[in-house]
């Protein structure tokens, strides 16, 4: 088994792309059925303009996170079919909570049931649900608001 202990959590950089593109894609193909003909420029529309950390796993990047910074909210977590479980999501996530200002909110494929069970371990609870679009989402909330050194617990 890998360790994650040695998984570094970083600001991705423009020369990261392709990898990232990588993962994102290769998630999708194995977990995201729904999604029809994902391709490598997916990554870069759906991550333009936030903030993007990159999981590294002895000098491979292995995950990413992307973070919309103004509005405390994640877009995208993928981890690479082949180092998930290793508690890689949960390093992105716990990393993401030191850069918030208030507790993250994202959103979920209501179909997607083990990232719905991997956030709700995290802490997660669901707030709203989507009635019209397809597919049909859930709006989820860190209620970890403890882990959080830049919100102000009231």
């Amino acid at each position: 088994m890998t360790q994650t202990n040695k998984v570094q959590i970083l600001p991705a950089k423009a020369e990261d792309t392709l990898q990232l593109a990588q993962v994102y894609l290769h998630s999708r193909q194995e977990t995201f059925p729904w999604v029809k003909h994902p391709t490598h420029s997916d990554f870069e529309r759906d991550s333009k303009g936030e903030l993007t950390l990159k999981a590294v796993l002895n000098d491979k990047i292995v995950g990413f996170i992307s973070f919309y910074e103004q509005d405390n909210f994640v877009h995208l977590l993928f981890i690479d079919p082949e180092y998930m479980h290793l508690g890689i999501g949960r390093q992105l996530i716990d990393h993401v909570r030191q850069l918030a200002t208030a507790p993250v909110i994202l959103k979920c494929v209501r179909k997607n049931t083990n990232a719905l069970a991997f956030y709700k371990a995290q802490g997660f609870k669901i707030i709203g649900k989507s009635s019209w679009e397809s597919p049909a989402y859930f709006t989820l909330q860190d209620t970890r608001k403890e882990d959080y050194p830049h919100f102000k617990l009231r």
